[in-house]
């Protein structure tokens, strides 16, 4: 089951090259993933910007670049996607502030007025 925020206490963890967010989808239905325009990523101040990240929903990876390529690839409600942020070093055990900001672009809304954003900054561990 997943948080009813946007940014998922599970899930927050050190990789072998950088480290794991997850997020659940904040809009209200399922979304084509060409229809994401990004997400940023920032931990204890320092921003990792969209096109560094990878995203992985279900079975499924991609660059941001393939993931907005796929027609039939879809992120659903109650599936999380997966940040994967690549950095030199992992975050250290403790306490970290994390934010993102998501964009979207709605299906129904007029181009001039996308992207809808999502933006929340939540306080997660890293406990190994």
């Amino acid at each position: 089951m997943l948080d009813t925020h946007m940014i998922q206490t599970r899930g927050f963890r050190n990789r072998d090259e950088g480290f794991e967010v997850r997020l659940r989808l904040p809009y209200y239905r399922g979304l084509w993933t060409g229809l994401i325009v990004g997400a940023s990523v920032t931990v204890d101040g320092e921003r990792h910007e969209p096109e560094d990240l990878t995203w992985s929903i279900g079975d499924r990876t991609w660059s941001l670049e393939g993931l907005r390529a796929d027609e039939t690839a879809r992120w659903s409600l109650e599936q999380p996607a997966t940040l994967s942020v690549p950095r030199s070093e992992p975050l250290s055990l403790g306490f970290h502030d994390v934010a993102v900001e998501l964009r979207l672009n709605m299906s129904y809304i007029p181009e001039e007025l996308q992207p809808t954003v999502w933006w929340e900054e939540r306080r997660l561990v890293i406990s190994q």
